[in-house]
């Protein structure tokens, strides 16, 4: 999937929350040494009989993400700028197979992220404080071990998903993007992962609590606006790393915080293009009160 950002000079801009910028090779975007072993010694570096590397459980996720963004980029878009967003939808065919295949490799980016990490030691450190880097290590990959065959398995080849072009603005990319697959203890009932995929193409995916089954997938081309308005989501859910291709976004202050934030009530961009999509009604409002309750600044 890196390689899809590279520049013509085979590399991509990494902008800092500071706005020091500094170049990277795409194959940097996600390298975290030893990110899929647990060491249960009680000294660094000394192996115990419980050790474990469950890199194979995200073979096939990465085995088919090439061909999922291949089959994505393929698909018919259509320029319908100018209208209403629930109306510029293209439903589109899709076989279980694909489908599957392409919840499988969003749901491994979504759990191997940066931001999901955190999120996975974020309580530990609010009871312990600062752990030492092998301890800590080790219970990042204990909980999120099992993560990604348990939301595999729950979400199926249920929900809908939006392949989203961008032919004026590119995509930015970062340390964390919007989802919510950020707890260990089991998969969200109604999960929702935007990832941008490549600087021209996203993939919005959703499994809202009411829907029809078809269209389950569908084509947006977007403005440079709505583009921006993405682009501004993957700054609030990034910390340090900010990847660019060509277009520089201007930072935000949320990126500047140098924190994984979220949103902390409903009613924001995503939520708004999730319920535009083809089969699924417009958005219940009448508990948004309580979304001033249980409210997260951020998972760092």
């Amino acid at each position: 999937m890196s390689e899809r950002w590279a520049d013509e000079n085979g590399g991509v801009h990494w902008l800092l929350p500071t706005g020091e910028e500094r170049r990277a090779r795409p194959e940097s975007f996600g390298v975290i040494g030893n990110g899929h072993f647990i060491k249960l010694g009680n000294k660094p570096g000394k192996p115990t009989p419980w050790d474990q590397n469950f890199e194979t459980m995200f073979h096939q996720a990465d085995a088919g993400f090439p061909a999922v963004i291949d089959w994505l980029d393929g698909l018919k878009f259509e320029v319908r700028l100018g209208q209403p967003r629930r109306s510029r939808f293209l439903p589109q065919p899709s076989s279980d197979e694909r489908f599957g295949q392409m919840v499988e490799s969003l749901t491994s980016l979504a759990i191997r992220s940066p931001m999901t990490r955190e999120a996975c030691v974020g309580i530990a450190e609010r009871f312990r404080g600062s752990l030492p880097e092998w301890e800590r290590n080790s219970l990042i990959a204990m909980n999120m071990r099992d993560m990604h065959s348990r939301a595999v398995q729950a979400f199926g080849v249920r929900g809908k998903a939006t392949a989203i072009f961008s032919p004026d603005q590119e995509f930015v990319f970062g340390d964390g993007f919007y989802h919510n697959l950020t707890s260990p203890s089991g998969p969200p009932h109604a999960p929702n992962i935007l990832a941008p995929l490549t600087p021209r193409l996203a993939v919005l995916y959703a499994r809202p609590i009411q829907y029809t089954a078809e269209p389950r997938l569908s084509t947006l081309v977007i403005a440079a606006d709505e583009a921006q308005a993405l682009n501004r989501v993957v700054q609030i859910y990034a910390r340090d790393k900010l990847f660019y291709r060509s277009d520089r976004p201007d930072l935000t202050d949320e990126y500047r915080a140098a924190k994984h934030l979220q949103f902390s009530s409903p009613g924001h961009f995503i939520e708004e293009m999730i319920h535009d999509m083809p089969g699924v009604p417009n958005r219940d409002t009448s508990l948004d009160f309580l979304g001033k309750f249980g409210r997260r600044e951020g998972l760092s």
